[in-house]
């Protein structure tokens, strides 16, 4: 697809001052985009910021050694957000995906553009380009430097980008992996980009404590279906006991889905008392994000995901019957 970066571009040259965010619990692929998109726009003399509303996983700390992303603190940042007069929302479908400082945004007029690869993006903004057929955001952002100023992106951006396709397509192994994504791979790579440096920090780096939790998440796995269907819960006890934190449980969804026969699976975190997230990955026949969207989440066809104000029993209560249903279909 072609896309039309000219009035994103000229929007940039009368910009004084820029906020990138992305989504709650960030991944790979928005990180990468805001942090390629801040070298960038450093390199055109424009003054930038990233602030997020969710802390920087640590997996992805080697892509800030210095720490340009902030996680947005209400009291200390709200009062001074009218100081921005653009602002890029990178790899969010809704705007509730940006959490607190979405709220706080959304009361004050000024100039937005979006960025993203999400199927039935919502956000309502000046201008946005959504293209669901791209491999990653970080080839939509690869895109728009190209039209630019292609000399802008040095090894630091092209790591940054490498790292939102790497992840989004998941090392390369998912149905997104297309010849357009190996082709932005190797020009990220010829500009200094390396993938076995890259793979190994966000993937070989796990502590004890993380392994630990895994471990026994795996026995707590509950199958469906004749294994169709695998889903777990995370308490918080749970992660207390294993010592590890929130952040950590980040893979863990994806790892059930690649046991042999599952064709869903689900992720029950409690986040704290009465707030619970739900992670939805799908091998390809069940379509999740349209279940997600039944309870205001979203995401991708086949990696979604939601937030609920219930109890860790409730929110499977709730949630766990509508992907019963998707899943005896495929029986039919």
């Amino acid at each position: 697809m072609e896309h039309n970066w000219k009035p994103v571009i000229e929007k940039l040259k009368t910009s004084r001052k820029v906020l990138l965010t992305t989504h709650v619990n960030p991944d790979g692929d928005g990180l990468s985009s805001e942090i390629a998109m801040y070298y960038c726009l450093r390199k055109m003399d424009i003054e930038v910021e990233i602030i997020n509303d969710s802390a920087l996983p640590d997996e992805y700390s080697f892509l800030d050694p210095e720490n340009i992303i902030r996680q947005y603190d209400r009291e200390k940042d709200r009062g001074r957000l009218n100081q921005f007069d653009l602002i890029f929302t990178l790899d969010i479908g809704g705007v509730a995906r940006l959490g607190k400082l979405g709220e706080d945004l959304a009361l004050l007029n000024i100039s937005t553009i979006c960025i993203d690869h999400h199927p039935e993006n919502h956000i309502s903004c000046s201008y946005k380009i959504v293209d669901e057929k791209s491999p990653a955001t970080a080839c939509l952002i690869y895109e728009l430097m190209k039209q630019m100023n292609p000399e802008v992106i040095d090894t630091k951006i092209a790591e940054a980008l490498y790292v939102g396709l790497m992840t989004d397509t998941g090392s390369f192994r998912f149905e997104n992996t297309t010849a357009k994504a190996m082709e932005i791979a190797a020009e990220l790579i010829r500009l200094g980009a390396k993938p076995a440096d890259i793979f190994s920090n966000v993937y070989e780096n796990y502590t004890r404590q993380r392994m630990k939790l895994l471990g026994v998440v795996l026995q707590k796995i509950q199958y469906e279906f004749e294994g169709k269907l695998a889903w777990f819960k995370v308490l918080g006890s749970d992660i207390q006991e294993a010592g590890a934190t929130l952040d950590e449980v980040g893979g863990f969804t994806d790892f059930v889905r690649s046991i042999k026969g599952v064709e869903v699976s689900i992720m029950f975190l409690e986040v704290r008392k009465n707030r619970v997230r739900v992670n939805f990955r799908s091998q390809g026949k069940v379509i999740v994000n349209e279940i997600a969207r039944k309870f205001g989440g979203g995401g991708h066809f086949f990696a979604a995901g939601i937030s609920l104000n219930d109890t860790l029993e409730d929110a499977v209560d709730k949630v766990l019957p509508e992907v019963r249903n998707a899943v005896r279909k495929l029986s039919l």
